[in-house]
């Protein structure tokens, strides 16, 4: 008879191979797991390493590195308080500096061989979030082989290997930051529990076990809830927000202890095992209580608190049930008692302690309450967005997804039906429920959300192998084979074939371009200018790098120390590359701070800004600002669309400073105009114009209005003439806005509508070498808001551009613009990060015809970039014929005072003494110097200059830096006005723009 399906029972040859493939199946699939996500991990490793040196891509990876190295200089010690972010507090964060560090730090010192150099660590640093990543398969399997057998352990880790969710993107290279370890030490903590509570239902412990001292019996069920707690707490010591663990363990119980009484059953011994748990918990958590508040950012009560109220719930559910079984109440009761009390203390705790109240509900939203509408400054922050595109999450698990929904629906209809169900399966659902929750309000979530799909996914799996009968005992049949191989060509291939793979965003992993350009600037900042706690005085400065400092609230700092403003987003590269203290953080101290000051929409509010900072001698002397700061669009990488949801001198919002133009041919094409609060901003004022006054040119930015389909109102191009148009005089541009309401003169690239003026107390020093124009998302969208203008450009075909053009490449292809279209889009050369410092501004006095406009012009060179530009400010002459003006830039004197002497050696130069001449007719020209020592304060005298004679002035009284008079003996020249406002472009505005060009399609 023929066996057309065959069985392997009968040879007893392959039959014992089957049993060793059986038995040892699953330790080469584990080992192949791990090596393929190690591997996958790490392979870019490269690219975070640039001329020696080690480049983080996110800012929460280098202040892991800073406390790190804390640890090594100080083992096992973490850092207390820190007076090197946060200007002028210094802060404490209990989210660094706590026990992934501690590892980490220990394991640099072994490396080190006791005394690791930076580099050591920071490799270590590099390498940390793949070892991580890797390790988290052996728990994953252990979870799916309990839940499912060793097939369903190897599903399960493989799923997490194949998965390009929000855990790999956290595990790879160079991403060291706790949140692998968060993933990592989470599902540790979940089979912990699963451990416990399974030995608590074999051992079935009671009260009177206890009373008895009957420790034979008690000790795995205690044995294993105190490593548990143990797990739970190291997780808590790494992130103390894991109270979210906490949660869900809580709500676990009170289900589950409920559930069990009722089934006719004693919740009894799972509680137990709960109340031990909590109870590890709650001690190890007083060991390290650093602040008697109610925060989740911090070791603080809440922790000790939370863990503390389910171990006593645990007790108070175990009595319960015992009380309404020994007076015979119905068991059907017991949930409504229970909800009845919860109910109760909610409504005490929120008449009595509404603080309290408050604050616990609105982080239950905040994590688990799907919320829609984030709050404005939640929202500027990537990880804390909400999940907008729930679309993601099939490009992440692929079908794993799905199965793990229906692995969880056989789990719920088996506790239905079955008394006997388990308790670690019920506990899988709870987290999966929790986590997924929370990965749709906040993204950052997502890195805990493979674990739970993983194993309910093997779950699932256990129940089509138990249905196909599948044994290798009993020989294979066909069908069983493809049944167990559709099902595993279903979860895999959607996660090997469905783009964005594993192994691409493995092989995608890069810091980008800013870590770099910033570590240029940063660079620069920590070679030319004081140490902290010498700026004004000089020296080595005062403020120990890796210092032990009290964790206070009122940390003074010395004379000569500063600050170092900037958006919130680079406090800690400033803090570790710069090796200078920021006023902002990425914790989001000092948010507000900056925002006040980018958007502040004149200098004297700027100034009242950092004038708050100013304590004691120490103020806050420099700003760094990047293209991002003052970019618009927020696909692109800007971020100026963040500063307006923290502002709070007034109310604003990003509609005060930009709106959209769309395409009508293409409503995916749009461009972003500006409005004149947008160039009055600080921000603005500094990035793109170094300080100097600019005058509006005569462009028009014109729309019209169309209704979409779902009713919204939307601006798009006119249907007949370009978005932007040119005029030959500012009079024609404004006549043309007065008859056409959707309108404006300005707001297209560099060009305001009206005059800005010059700022008096803020000079560009220093800069990055890296240009934005070497960012492919700058260039795009610039690109395409140049087309709207009709600017020109074209790709080159040999990947070079002439010399009058500028280079402006997007991925492998490479665009040409102009010099003068480009300098519309920027006025000045883009650095890609600018420094700029705080001074008193040096004092001119003159004399020239009475209520006549005098502009003062200097041209500048900044010799990091080789970049040339002028500043410009103009001045109002009174009715006796003399004026004063403050002016930023020093044109001499630059080597009397530099580091050495507490002060700046500044990069940015000038090329010409100050220029002045009368405005109305350029009549009385005349030149006069300013040097260094006036500009920063150190000599108070004025320069003068005299305007009432005709000829141009080549003898102009000046001042040296001691406060005496000189003569200047500098000979006069002819006006360094070249193009208009400085600008790189050529002729009229509509000489300038060319008839309108394609769109460029990078």
């Amino acid at each position: 008879m023929s066996h057309s399906r065959g069985t392997s029972a009968e040879n007893p040859e392959p039959e014992s191979t089957l049993d060793r493939v059986k038995t040892w199946y699953h330790v080469p699939a584990l080992l192949l797991v791990f090596g393929f996500m190690l591997w996958n991990r790490a392979q870019n490793y490269s690219s975070y390493i640039v001329d020696g040196e080690v480049l983080f891509g996110a800012p929460d990876p280098w202040y892991h590195y800073r406390s790190t190295m804390y640890v090594v200089r100080n083992w096992p010690a973490t850092m207390p308080f820190d007076p090197w972010t946060y200007f002028p507090y210094g802060t404490r964060s209990g989210q660094f500096g706590t026990l992934m560090d501690q590892v980490f730090g220990t394991i640099a010192l072994i490396i080190g061989l006791g005394d690791p150099s930076a580099h050591t660590v920071a490799m270590v640093a590099l390498f940390a979030p793949p070892v991580m990543g890797a390790v988290a398969a052996i728990p994953t399997y252990v979870i799916g082989r309990r839940l499912a057998g060793r097939i369903g352990g190897v599903t399960a880790a493989g799923i997490l290997a194949l998965s390009a969710g929000v855990f790999l993107q956290r595990s790879l290279v160079g991403v060291y930051d706790h949140q692998v370890a968060e993933g990592l030490l989470q599902v540790t903590a979940i089979l912990s529990v699963m451990v416990a509570l399974s030995v608590a239902e074999r051992d079935k412990p009671v009260y009177e076990q206890f009373l008895d001292r009957d420790v034979p019996a008690l000790r795995a069920t205690v044995g294993y809830s105190v490593l548990a707690g143990i797990a739970i707490s190291l997780y808590l010591w790494t992130w103390p927000p894991a109270v979210l663990l906490l949660g869900i363990l809580g709500t676990f119980f009170l289900l589950w202890l409920t559930l069990e009484f009722v089934r006719g059953k004693s919740p009894e011994h799972t509680a137990i095992a709960g109340a031990v748990t909590m109870g590890t918990v709650t001690v190890l958590q007083l060991a390290v209580l650093q602040r008697l508040t109610i925060s989740a950012t911090d070791h603080t009560l809440l922790q000790v608190l939370l863990a503390f109220a389910v171990g006593a719930g645990c007790v108070f559910m175990a009595w319960l049930a015992r009380f309404v079984e020994a007076n015979d109440y119905d068991r059907n009761l017991y949930p409504v008692i229970v909800g009845g009390i919860l109910a109760t203390v909610t409504i005490l705790t929120a008449v009595l302690t509404p603080d309290i109240f408050g604050y616990l509900s609105n982080q239950v939203l905040r994590v688990v309450g799907f919320t829609t509408s984030p709050s404005a400054t939640q929202t500027s922050v990537g990880e804390a967005t909400p999940l907008r595109n729930p679309g993601r999450l099939y490009q992440y698990h692929g079908l794993a997804l799905f199965t793990a929904i229906i692995g969880a629906a056989l789990v719920l209809f088996n506790q239905v039906f079955d008394r006997d169900a388990s308790a670690e399966r019920f506990l899988m659902v709870v987290w999966f429920a929790f986590i997924l929750a929370a990965s749709f309000t906040q993204i950052r979530f997502g890195v805990y959300l493979v674990f739970p799909v993983a194993a309910l996914t093997a779950v699932a799996v256990g129940y089509v192998v138990r249905w196909t009968d599948f044994s290798l005992d009993d020989g294979v049949e066909a069908y069983e084979v493809i049944t167990i191989a559709s099902v595993a060509l279903i979860l895999f291939g959607t996660l090997l074939l469905v783009s964005p793979t594993a192994m691409a965003v493995g092989g995608s992993a890069s810091p980008g371009q800013e870590p770099d350009a910033w570590s240029e600037s940063m660079e620069w900042l920590d070679e030319n200018s004081p140490a902290e706690g010498a700026y004004g005085t000089g020296g080595n400065g005062s403020l120990e790098y890796y210092g032990t400092y009290t964790d206070r609230e009122d940390f003074t700092y010395s004379t000569g120390s500063y600050g170092v403003m900037s958006w919130w987003d680079y406090g800690h590269i400033i803090t570790v590359q710069g090796e200078r203290i920021p006023n902002a953080n990425p914790f989001q101290q000092g948010a507000t701070t900056a925002a006040n000051f980018l958007l502040a929409p004149n200098e004297t509010q700027a100034n009242a800004v950092l004038n708050e900072t100013d304590e004691n001698g120490a103020a806050t002397r420099y700003v760094a600002v990047d293209w991002k700061m003052a970019n618009t669009y927020g696909q692109g990488g800007g971020k100026f669309f963040a500063p307006p949801r923290f502002y709070d001198t007034s109310n604003v919002s990003q509609s005060d400073y930009y709106g959209t133009v769309r395409s009508r041919q293409n409503p995916q094409r749009y461009f972003n105009y500006r409005t004149q609060a947008y160039y009055e901003s600080m921000v603005v004022r500094l990035y793109e114009y170094h300080g100097s006054a600019m005058e509006p040119q005569p462009y028009v930015v014109d729309w019209e209005t169309a209704t979409t389909r779902n009713g919204q109102t939307v601006r798009t191009s006119p249907q007949e003439s370009p978005a932007v148009k040119p005029f030959p005089t500012m009079e024609a541009a404004r006549n043309y806005t007065e008859s056409d309401a959707t309108s404006q003169v300005g707001g297209f690239g560099a060009q305001p509508g009206e005059r800005v003026p010059a700022l008096e107390h803020y000079r560009y020093v220093g800069s990055s070498r890296t240009s934005a124009y070497e960012s492919g998302a700058h260039n795009q969208f610039q690109l395409i808001e140049s087309a709207f203008g009709g600017l020109p450009s074209q790709q080159s075909q040999t990947g070079t551009c002439a010399e009058n053009q500028t280079t402006m490449p997007i991925g492998n292809r490479t665009y040409c613009q102009p010099d003068g279209a480009a300098g519309v889009m920027d006025h000045t050369n883009p650095a890609w990060t600018k420094i700029f410092e705080r001074v008193d501004g040096g004092t001119i006095e003159g004399t020239a015809p009475a209520n006549s406009t005098v502009t003062a012009s200097v041209q500048m060179r900044n010799n990091v970039t080789n970049e040339s530009f002028v500043y410009r400010q103009q001045a109002q002459v009174g009715a006796d014929g003399s004026f004063e003006m403050t002016v930023p830039y020093s044109t001499t004197g630059y080597d009397n005072w530099g580091t050495a002497e507490g002060y700046t050696d500044v990069s940015v130069r000038a090329q010409t003494p100050y220029l002045f001449q009368v405005t109305e007719n350029g009549s009385g020209a005349a030149t006069t110097q300013v040097t260094e020592g006036q500009v920063i304060g150190e000599n108070t005298t004025a320069s003068t200059v005299d305007l009432t004679a005709n000829d141009t002035s080549t003898n102009e009284t000046v001042t040296n830096d001691t406060n005496e008079t000189t003569t200047d003996g500098t000979s006069g020249g002819s006006s360094t006005d070249g193009t208009s406002d400085g600008s790189t472009t050529d002729g009229t505005p509509t000489e300038r723009i060319a008839q309108p060009s394609a769109e460029p399609t990078p």
